[in-house]
């Protein structure tokens, strides 16, 4: 169950974002670079959730296969991070609301962290949950980057 439960809070957080977080963005700058167009962003997080869908589908037909078991809780907890920075951290920071973090707070960190501590109460010790979120968080983040780009060469440069 925890995986379908996943999939639900990853496609809800990954909407919000998708509509609403390249215009802030734009508008903030946070990463001190300028914010790809919308439909290169959009790209990226239809990427990540088929991804984050493929974990949890692989994990939810094979459960007992070590490896999936970590893909599966480290894109949980790289989502649980995710939740608080950049979004809950950038809320505060600009004292403005940040798409993704309703979601993020509502739905990904009570059943993410739920997720967590129950593979750290059934099979996994924290340093591993740790290890895989570390891990699959920067694969996540050099995902995202990549998929931008691949969106640029289909759909060309708009920002020009």
């Amino acid at each position: 169950m925890e995986p379908v439960i996943f999939m639900f809070c990853i496609t809800l957080h990954n909407i919000e974002e998708a509509l609403w977080f390249t215009a802030w963005r734009v508008k903030r700058k946070p990463f001190g670079r300028k914010a790809p167009p919308n439909n290169q962003f959009v790209f990226a997080v239809l990427g990540v959730t088929a991804l984050g869908y493929l974990t949890a589908g692989l994990h939810l037909l094979y459960p007992d296969n070590v490896w999936l078991n970590y893909a599966f809780i480290g894109f949980a907890g790289a989502m649980l991070i995710n939740a608080l920075a950049p979004h809950l951290l950038f809320t505060v920071i600009y004292r403005d609301y940040c798409p993704g973090v309703l979601t993020g707070c509502v739905f990904i960190m009570p059943f993410h962290a739920i997720i967590v501590i129950n593979t750290v109460n059934e099979n996994m010790t924290i340093a591993e949950v740790a290890i895989a979120t570390v891990f699959v968080g920067l694969i996540l983040l050099i995902s995202i980057r990549l998929l931008e780009l691949v969106a640029k060469r289909i759909f060309g440069d708009s920002s020009k």
